[in-house]
């Protein structure tokens, strides 16, 4: 029964699930030979600014930077869903404004993917996590996503646990074991100063 709950469950999250989109603004003031220049390389800036500065809380700031350097503006283009201004001010040469930008979190996911961006940025379209019968669900809450993970899967790696499956849920990740494999892994997590926590039709775990 608790398992057809937690099937139940995690559909209902899936349907409700729906891609990323992420919001920043940067204030511009550029000087250039015209205005339509001094416009064009404060979009360019703010751009770059607002996908750094947001997307920093999904990636690793290092390959996200990297990328950006590698990224022409034309690319940096296509992971922009929309954008809008405030006090928008031109003159000949210079012109300012408060430039904000719309990502698009399935564009700013593969973009990432393609340049080689560790990322924490879940998918519109991320699986549903169905529970085998001879298995059990558990949730990790990653209060630091990044680091989180990563010392999760290193730590199931070295008791030969597969954590593949999953389902992001913002700081949630959902994945399936059997009842032999996590019994090794919450053995491994708890030395490795994890909480688990059983639940009424699963674990929990967290660092």
């Amino acid at each position: 029964m608790n398992k057809i709950l937690f099937a139940v469950l995690f559909c209902l999250l899936a349907h409700a699930a729906v891609a990323v989109e992420i919001t920043g603004t940067v204030p511009v003031n550029v000087t250039s030979d015209t205005a339509a220049s001094a416009k064009n390389k404060a979009f360019n800036y703010a751009r770059r600014e607002v996908i750094s500065r947001e997307l920093a809380q999904y990636a690793d700031t290092k390959q996200l930077d990297a990328a950006l350097a590698a990224s022409t503006n034309e690319e940096l283009m296509d992971i922009i869903a929309s954008s809008s201004l405030d006090g928008e001010k031109v003159s000949d040469t210079t012109y300012s404004a408060n430039v904000s930008f719309l990502i698009d979190g399935d564009a700013a996911r593969r973009w990432m993917e393609k340049h080689s961006v560790q990322n924490w940025l879940p998918s519109s379209d991320a699986p549903v996590v169905v529970v085998p019968e001879d298995s059990v669900l558990i949730l990790a809450q990653l209060l630091r996503p990044m680091d989180d993970w990563s010392s999760l899967n290193a730590i199931a790696r070295s008791v030969k646990v597969d954590v593949a499956t999953k389902k992001i849920v913002g700081n949630n990740v959902s994945f399936t074991a059997t009842e032999k494999d996590f019994s090794k892994l919450s053995g491994a997590l708890r030395a490795n100063g994890w909480t688990v926590q059983k639940q009424e039709t699963g674990y929990k775990i967290w660092k």
